[in-house]
């Protein structure tokens, strides 16, 4: 084993490379430096090339590259610059790469869509001699004979004929003689018309009853879906289809919901059942001529608050206005995108097809489903509805439809348009304005709304269309909508058209429908007073000339009196204003709770404050009483006015909520409880808030009372209270009537929750918390012993009957009244029986959820109402109010019930009307002041004419502490 090498020697060395490497002189004198310089060859022989190579790599690599690219470039620089001399292979043997084109059968494919949409579209113009593909084959001929035409276009054609033949209007002319075979109407004088037409309803996927498993008006997986179509959803066999069509509707605009920016595509429905149960045989394009019609498609969009409400709160865009705008803008430009991609594909394909018969384009005619409708639009294939509320919403869409090169059809609700008309007059065309009469006020951006819009959108020369919104609003009434814009000064032709030919033009259909003229289709309404009269409903309804209802006896006019607005009072009010001592002279009759009706003309004496006569003459009242000069009797002569007194509104939240959509405007909700602890009842007093808009809305219409309950989620609703609805605050003289009026609870599906499942749960509670507290001095216990009311809210037949066995049985003592009530018909002799009222809320029903599904529509369906047969069997009624916002129109309802009496076994009188909102509700729920005689009667409003009818409204009115107040 060799030793260990120490120090130095213990550094490991590379062996072969010191045996190769050149060995040091061992000579002193080379140290020295005096042996020989080495030769240039030593040099080269031993330079060390590898280190030096390593060191110097990247400049090496470089300098060679240069030298390359000169050395090309020399190459180049002698070559020759054409190459046709030199000899080169046959190129017919070299195969180059190539793309596969497409087949000739997709190039002409895609040709024969490229020919459509350069197409020129037809005009739909009326044609007298045209064919309607959707009447039946056996249709029978009809001749209406002597009617007054309302042609839907502003003309009244008094004393005509109307002939129906092939689902065409054929004739409209005097003394049309009969075929044979053509069965005979006599008309008797009544108003004839064409159909309405809803440009905006939900039939048929927001079908009635209301289920879950039903409910097809919104596709929420996304904010943008406008290849979703309206058809593809639509129940032929919805339940209200029959219902609407009752109300004189002959065609529907159906479109999707409000969800979604880009909500889908709607479509045209007639509302005939058809033998096949098809909703492609329902549309009203069915079968037409598209040589000789356009063909139209519809689209829903919205903007506002609903998408970024409801993708918003999900934390999804859109949040605000501003991402609404993008999103719109930006699907819109992809839109865009794919037209100008057809457009070039077109002029390419169009050109081969021409100049290069045997070349092939590469791809198919561009199309992608999504966007399909979007592109149609803007080539004018869609006609647009937008919803949209407030004014900067409409601008909003008015600038993307410039940006985008579109075209709006409509603009839907639009309640703020009447604020914009020259904004919405910047537009490429005349927009229409779809919107309501009156209803307002249950979202931030329909709170600004005026009853007066349709007057200003129409002297401003917008178009205006009255729609339903169904089932927003029954769209059996849609005719109602019309008649409340003529209250409010749009004229009455004007109206009317708004409900049918102005939609039908809005729809691209106008050529065919919402007008009585030769060569429409036979889509016509017998009405049995004129349209716009308040109850007006159809005797039989017409579509494509086929008759919806069984026939019934038709009887002549005998008045022809015609419902016309009267001219705006020109009574100088101003003399009475404030006074306490006031002689009413000319007045159309006087009608103060149960003992006081007076026809006219007669004289009401007022004298400090209170009523001292009404009768024919008031002379010797006069006599009687010493006038001072600090106040003498002024005098007023209401030209044949009424007086009644001051509604009152129960069923509504007014005072404790003003939008309902914003929390902070409201007393808010209270959530379900199973407490037995009457402490913890709540009370509406505690949540009052007055001198708010709906309050004035509702003071203007006559209603000086109201009794609003807490809004709740709960079994027990809690206490009511009663207030002036013109009180400033509760601290107001006169301001409250009773802050403890009644204890409300609520029963049925609407209120099941984890602490009431079922609605024998909810039952069971209000058994306990009534017969536990019997005798206690708590308002369970003064409920059930009858010292206050107990209101209970509820519809459905079977729910109401073990309403009134609870009573019977467990608390029979207690003054118990039925809310909502809208299958109260069905046991009206045992509420008799039992001494039960019942407050119908609203006043007209509709079979909107299942707990109402045999609710009576009313005329040509039912013989009447619910509130007919209540009357009919000695229920006492009161009306109520479900929607705030139209508590104006209180008189209003209690004047359809008398209008529309459908015999003496029914009949509901004027007095009786008066009643169900007046001195009915102070009956049922307890109030003082019933107005039994002149003398206690101290609140009383003077309306212009008979309030049960439309052109009336209130004057004056009258309370004890203001004296004679000037209505607004």
């Amino acid at each position: 084993m060799p030793a260990r090498k120490q120090g130095y020697d213990a550094i490991p060395v590379n062996d072969d490379a010191n045996e190769n490497s050149p060995q040091p002189s061992s000579s002193s004198s080379n140290l020295l430096g005096n042996a020989q310089d080495p030769t240039t060859w030593d040099k080269i022989k031993h330079f060390e090339y590898k280190r030096f190579i390593k060191a110097h790599l990247g400049y090496i690599l470089c300098f060679l590259v240069i030298v390359a690219l000169l050395i090309g470039f020399l190459i180049a620089l002698l070559l020759p610059g054409d190459y046709s001399d030199l000899p080169l292979p046959n190129r017919n043997y070299i195969k180059a790469p190539v793309k596969a084109g497409i087949p000739e059968s997709a190039l002409q494919e895609g040709l024969a869509k490229c020919e459509a949409i350069q197409r020129p579209r037809p005009t739909n113009k009326p044609n007298t001699g045209r064919k309607n593909p959707r009447a039946p084959a056996n249709v029978e001929s009809v001749l209406l004979k002597n009617a007054v035409v309302w042609d839907g276009e502003g003309r009244v054609l008094e004393d005509v004929d109307i002939l129906l033949q092939d689902g065409i209007i054929a004739k409209v002319e005097h003394d049309i003689s009969a075929a044979s075979a053509v069965k005979v109407i006599d008309v008797g004088g009544h108003v004839v018309s064409p159909g309405i037409v809803d440009m905006h309803s939900h039939l048929g996927v927001y079908p009635w009853p209301t289920l879950s498993g039903s409910m097809e008006v919104n596709e929420y997986s996304s904010p943008l879906t406008p290849f979703v179509r309206s058809l593809d959803a639509f129940s032929p066999s919805d339940k209200a289809i029959r219902i609407v069509a009752s109300g004189g509707v002959t065609t529907a605009l159906v479109l999707p919901g409000s969800a979604n920016l880009m909500g889908g595509e709607a479509f045209v429905f007639k509302l005939r059942s058809v033998p096949t149960t098809s909703n492609e045989d329902m549309l009203a394009q069915a079968g037409i001529d598209e040589s000789v019609d356009t063909k139209w498609r519809w689209m829903k969009m919205a903007c506002g608050e609903n998408p970024k409400n409801v993708y918003g709160k999900n934390g999804r865009m859109p949040m605000t206005r501003m991402g609404e705008a993008y999103l719109f803008r930006q699907r819109l430009d992809d839109a865009r995108a794919l037209m100008n991609a057809q457009n070039d594909w077109c002029i390419a394909a169009q050109d081969i097809d021409i100049n290069h018969p045997d070349t092939r384009l590469e791809s198919r005619f561009p199309e992608e489903l999504k966007l399909e409708s979007l592109v149609a639009l803007l080539r004018g294939d869609v006609l647009l509805n937008i919803h949209c509320y407030e004014t900067h919403d409409i601008e909003a869409m008015i600038r993307h439809s410039l940006e985008f090169n579109f075209t709006i059809s409509a603009f839907h609700h639009a309640l703020d348009a009447y604020m914009i008309p020259d904004i919405i007059k910047r537009a490429r065309n005349n927009i229409t304005i779809a919107t309501f009469a009156d209803h307002w006020g249950y979202k931030k951006e329909a709170f600004q709304a005026s009853p007066y819009s349709p007057k200003i959108l129409y002297e401003a020369g917008l178009p205006v269309a009255l729609k339903s919104d169904h089932p927003v609003l029954n769209s059996q009434h849609l005719v109602f909508e019309a008649a409340k814009s003529s209250h409010y000064g749009l004229p009455r032709q004007e109206a009317f058209k708004a409900v049918t030919s102005t939609p039908a033009k809005a729809i691209g259909l106008g050529h065919r429908i919402g007008s009585l003229k030769v060569g429409y289709d036979a889509d016509v309404v017998i009405w049995d007073r004129e349209p716009l009269a308040l109850g007006a409903a159809p005797l039989q309804v017409f579509i494509d000339g086929v008759p919806l209802f069984d026939e019934r006896p038709i009887t002549p006019v005998v008045d022809k009196k015609s419902n016309v607005n009267v001219a705006e009072s020109t009574v100088d009010l101003t003399s009475v204003a404030s006074k306490k001592s006031v002689l009413i002279s000319n007045v159309g009759r006087v009608m103060l709770g149960s003992q006081v009706d007076t026809d006219g003309p007669a004289q009401v004496l007022i004298h400090d404050g209170k009523i001292v006569c009404a009768a024919q003459d008031c002379t010797s009242g006069v006599a009687s009483i010493a006038f001072t000069d600090a106040e003498p009797l002024a005098h007023v002569d209401v030209q044949g006015g009424y007086i009644i007194p001051g509604l009152i509104v129960v069923g509504s939240k007014l005072g404790l909520t003003e939008i309902p959509s914003e929390r902070s405007t409201g007393d808010g909700i209270v959530k379900p409880s199973s407490s037995h602890d009457p402490k913890d009842i709540v009370q509406a007093i505690d949540g009052l808030k007055l001198g708010t808009r709906h309050l004035e809305e509702a003071y203007k219409g006559g209603v000086l009372t109201a009794i609003s309950s807490p809004v709740s989620q709960n079994v027990v609703v809690g206490i009511s209270a009663a207030f002036k609805t013109g009180a400033d605050s509760i601290l107001s003289d006169g301001a409250l009537l009773a802050a403890n009026v009644a204890l409300h609870l609520q029963i049925g599906d609407n209120v099941k929750s984890d602490s009431f499942p079922t609605v024998s749960s909810q039952l069971s509670f209000i058994r306990q918390i009534l017969t536990e507290n019997l005798g206690k001095d708590n308002y369970f216990g003064k409920a059930a012993s009858g010292e206050i009311p107990t209101i209970v809210s509820v519809n459905n037949k079977d729910e109401i009957a073990s309403v009134i066995l609870l009573k019977q049985q467990a608390v029979p003592k207690a003054k118990i009244a039925i809310m909502g009530g809208a299958e109260s018909h069905l046991v009206a002799r045992h509420l008799a029986e039992a001494d039960i009222p019942v407050i119908l809320r609203p006043a007209l029903c509709t079979p909107e959820r299942f707990d109402s599904v045999h609710c009576l529509t009313g005329a040509p369906i039912d013989n009447g109402t619910a509130a007919h047969v209540l009357h009919q069997h000695g229920v006492k009624i009161g009306l109520g109010v479900s929607d705030d916002g139209l508590a104006r129109n209180l008189a209003w309802d209690a004047g359809w019930l008398s209008a529309t009496s459908p015999d003496t076994d029914r009949a509901i009188t004027e007095a009786d009307a008066i009643r169900f909102v007046t001195s009915n509700l102070q009956d049922i729920f307890g109030l003082t002041g019933g107005g039994a005689t002149t003398k206690n009667v101290e609140e009383f409003v003077v309306w212009s004419g008979n309030p049960l009818e439309l052109h009336s409204r209130p004057l004056l009115f009258h309370s004890k502490n203001t004296g004679m107040q000037i209505a607004a």
